[in-house]
């Protein structure tokens, strides 16, 4: 599954040449219509929204803020394009709080490079992880699934949380044990225990882990 990355330019063209940019890398849900975006919010988990600058209805900076303003906003990175790089776009921009602001005359290598920092480091810092029907708040130490608490303990929720963040990646062993035990000595039947069981309370969930012995722990989707 690849990571969704919103983007609301009134220009198809536009839209065309960013989706043929990212596509090996991400999902680009595309709108050139700013009502039909904010929409998107409430039923997207973007990990990160690209908007341009100059558009007739509503302007980037105005859907900026009634992104920031949304109830369903999962705080990702926000990042402006234009063909418009004055000092005043770029310090509007950086004063609302936009990650970056990206000229069209950049290279495909340096947007796609850019962008991926920009999720990486938001995926890493996240306080809030939500992965379809689950939500994980770091700052609580709660999880939900399909809107209802699951009653997890503290490893249990140190496991989801890396799993989450590497998702479709792997995690290492040697990684897991690190991030979770601080690296103290852990035998292979202890994370097993441990998954098994969040795996057991997460049963409605369409992923689950799977642990590979000696090697490391991977979230897959899980088989009907």
């Amino acid at each position: 599954m690849l990571t969704e990355v919103g983007y609301l330019d009134d220009t198809v063209s536009n839209l065309e040449c960013i989706e043929l940019v990212l596509k090996d890398e991400f999902k680009v849900v595309s709108f050139h219509h700013p009502e039909k975006f904010l929409e998107s919010l409430a039923s997207h988990s973007y990990s990160a929204i690209l908007l341009d600058v100059n558009m007739p209805i509503l302007d980037g900076f105005e859907v900026f803020e009634k992104v920031v303003q949304h109830p369903s906003y999962n705080g990702c990175p926000i990042i402006f394009l234009s063909s418009d790089v004055s000092a005043d776009n770029r310090i509007k921009s950086f004063t609302l709080g936009a990650v970056d602001f990206m000229s069209r005359d950049i290279s495909p290598e340096e947007m796609l490079l850019r962008i991926k920092s920009k999720i990486q480091f938001f995926k890493k810092h996240r306080s809030i992880i939500e992965f379809g029907p689950l939500n994980v708040n770091l700052t609580l130490l709660k999880a939900r699934l399909n809107g209802k608490d699951v009653p997890l303990t503290f490893i249990e929720l140190k496991i989801l949380c890396k799993v989450l963040r590497a998702y479709p990646e792997p995690v290492p062993r040697d990684v897991l044990i690190d991030n979770v035990w601080r690296g103290a000595h852990v035998l292979d039947a202890t994370i097993h225990t441990h998954v098994f069981n969040l795996n057991t309370k997460l049963e409605e969930f369409d992923h689950e882990i799977q642990m590979y012995r000696n090697v490391g722990i991977q979230l897959v989707p899980r088989e009907s």
